[in-house]
């Protein structure tokens, strides 16, 4: 059963069903848990779920781990979800063939019941780390933040989208679905998982980082005019959003940018 109280829901995808049985033991504590007997499978449970990650066998019958691990990375509504995988196979060429196929992480069996624990805390982590920093850059910068290429150019995609439209206060969730041409579920699950913004935490995030560019760049710009060049008819509801996005109002945003200015200048002189 799902309990609405655990944040996060793993799919375990695993034909040996003792072992199975012993994983959803250890996990459902911590973890919603599905599960899934091969990769076709795990695929049709992704199909109706929302799955913060996935721990996989990877010899199985009708679609093994690695098979299924190269389709999702490919798959742009699947590419954001890690993928853990477990194997018996202690070669070199195995483990090369999981992390060319996409895989996040790779433990050998047997395994210690804890390591495995502990990496699916470590890797549910990392993306909530990537998430908070995505949300708290004052300028959008993937390059450096390990998103896979095709998550990346996801997000470069959704981001050039809502700045195509920064100034129309009616942009909203339907029409950023419909630019975007893909489903409202995907484009939900994938910004959440990237980002830990839904969508139109996504918009106003982007809104607010155009907002940060506009400062740089015209310093004096009143804040009526911020607003509305980002897409807010109300001045004062936009500088409630920034300070609750960065900590600060629009004018202690540019005292920051106007001393480091500064510092810059009598730095190179």
């Amino acid at each position: 059963e799902n309990d609405s109280n655990k944040e996060h829901t793993l799919l375990i995808v695993e034909d040996n069903e003792e072992l199975l049985q012993v994983l959803v033991k250890l996990l459902n504590g911590e973890y919603n848990i599905l599960t899934a007997v091969n990769g076709l499978q795990a695929i049709k449970q992704l199909e109706k779920h929302d799955v913060t990650l996935i721990v996989s066998d990877v010899m199985m019958a009708e679609m093994d781990g690695v098979e299924m691990c190269r389709y999702l990375k490919n798959q742009e509504d699947y590419s954001h979800i890690p993928v853990l995988l477990l194997t018996a196979k202690d070669a070199e060429d195995d483990k090369i063939a999981a992390y060319e196929a996409g895989a996040d992480g790779y433990i050998n069996k047997p395994f210690n019941l804890s390591l495995l624990k502990a990496k699916i805390g470590s890797l549910i982590k990392a993306r909530q780390k990537q998430a908070l920093n995505f949300k708290n850059q004052f300028v959008p910068e993937l390059h450096n933040m390990n998103y896979t290429s095709m998550d990346e150019r996801f997000l470069q995609k959704a981001i050039d989208c809502v700045y195509r439209f920064i100034d129309d206060p009616d942009f909203d969730q339907q029409k950023f679905t419909e630019e975007m041409g893909t489903s409202k579920s995907t484009l939900y699950k994938k910004l959440k998982s990237l980002t830990g913004l839904n969508t139109s935490q996504f918009i106003n995030n982007i809104r607010l980082k155009a907002a940060c560019a506009l400062i740089k760049e015209k310093k004096k710009i009143r804040v009526s005019e911020l607003a509305y060049a980002v897409g807010y008819n109300d001045p004062k509801y936009f500088s409630t959003c920034f300070k609750k996005e960065f900590g600060m109002i629009p004018s202690e945003y540019l005292e920051k940018i106007l001393e480091h200015d500064n510092v810059k200048s009598e730095n190179e002189d």
